[in-house]
């Protein structure tokens, strides 16, 4: 194995953490990347959620559908789109993903200090700059 197959596993290995432990709080995967997004948004449009966990438009729509019928997320108009909607947390969705959350919030915290702040955001600095070096290569 070499480089960009470590880095590739590992930034799965990562990935997969939330997955797990979303699956810990009885969520899929899908459901978690909404919840998270519009959580940490406030409220935000579909599209957001999916361009920012690169899931198709059917798979957040589907996924929203599933979570508005628990009585989780409800949806607004969009003020900037006349055909758009931005997702929000209801009352009960709110009440019942914010302890996971925070929790979640407080072990990324956590393990930010224990790897380093300046160390994590180095890190992320020439991961960025990986993804668009590899990015310019493909073509993409």
């Amino acid at each position: 194995m070499h480089g960009f197959d470590e880095l590739a596993e590992s930034m799965a290995g990562l990935l997969d953490l939330y997955v797990r432990w979303a699956k810990q709080k009885g969520l899929s995967a899908n459901e978690f990347f909404v919840i998270y997004s519009v959580f940490h948004h406030g409220q935000c449009a579909p599209k957001t959620v999916g361009d920012e966990w690169h899931l198709p438009k059917q798979t957040v729509s589907f996924t929203c559908k599933q979570l508005a019928d628990k009585g989780w997320l409800a949806f607004a108009p969009d003020p900037n789109d006349k055909r758009g909607k931005l997702l929000y947390l209801t009352q009960e969705g709110e009440a019942a993903v914010r302890p996971w959350l925070e929790e979640l919030a407080q072990a990324e915290r956590e393990s930010e200090e224990r790897f380093g702040d300046k160390k994590l955001e180095k890190t992320v600095q020439e991961l960025n700059r990986l993804n668009e070096i590899f990015s310019e290569k493909l073509g993409i």
